[in-house]
């Protein structure tokens, strides 16, 4: 007992000489629960509205081959434009320490931002499902990060987070990759791990980043030939 009052001491005296600071502006927090201030949150760019995101997409995936009902995003990632001219903050740091910096806790507290997000809006569903990655990728990285993100939106909308789908083959990552290379990497990469989990069901698929659409839409599509009703998509943040 007494080690964790000394513990609990000396982390107390260390927020006091070298205190937290906000993982996008590098201020000093007062939240030290939290690593991100409210104002740099709600000072970052949003994403654009579900219908401009759709449109976007669309130009991705032709319209008989799309099997998402909606997509839905807080933030605009990959805007230096906005965050260095014009000196406002950007998610970028976040999203990229969620996925390669191992901030798990993170990923979840933004994920219950998404999912109050999705209930100001109405979106209903039946549960809430992750987009997978490989388990080879998974032991390289130690975690999923849209697993947390997904747990997230899942608490905030009271309902089940499943783990409906596995990735079925190693497709490495979408970066480096053209619109065509996208689409072609993912296509039948992913499938339904129990069908009577999904049959009837409406889903929410969650990730990250919606750059193209190509990942989620290979997700829902497996999700629709297993008997699905709807799939709509959310991520934190869209390209």
């Amino acid at each position: 007992m007494v080690g964790s009052l000394l513990r609990n001491l000396v982390h107390a005296l260390d927020d006091v000489v070298y205190p937290p600071h906000c993982l996008l502006t590098d201020v000093p927090l007062s939240d030290h629960h939290f690593p991100i201030s409210r104002a740099a949150l709600d000072a970052c760019q949003p994403a654009p509205s579900n219908i401009e995101l759709m449109l976007t997409v669309q130009r991705h995936i032709d319209e008989d081959e799309m099997y998402i009902s909606s997509f839905n995003a807080l933030w605009l990632v990959g805007s230096p434009f906005f965050a260095d001219e014009i000196g406002r903050p950007s998610i970028d740091k976040a999203i990229y320490a969620i996925k390669y910096g191992g901030r798990t806790r993170l990923a979840t507290r933004l994920g219950i931002m998404l999912g109050e997000y999705l209930i100001d809006r109405d979106v209903q569903v039946d549960f809430v499902c992750a987009v997978p990655i490989h388990s080879a990728r998974k032991r390289e990285r130690g975690y999923n990060q849209a697993e947390f993100i997904a747990s997230g939106v899942a608490d905030a909308m009271h309902v089940q987070n499943i783990p409906a789908l596995r990735r079925t083959r190693y497709t490495g990552t979408q970066t480096a990759l053209s619109e065509h290379q996208r689409l072609g990497n993912v296509t039948g990469a992913f499938e339904v791990i129990d069908r009577s989990a999904v049959i009837g069901a409406n889903i929410l698929v969650v990730d990250d980043v919606l750059t193209t659409g190509a990942t989620l839409n290979s997700c829902a599509s497996a999700l629709m030939e297993a008997g699905a009703r709807r799939i709509d998509a959310a991520t934190l943040a869209a390209a």
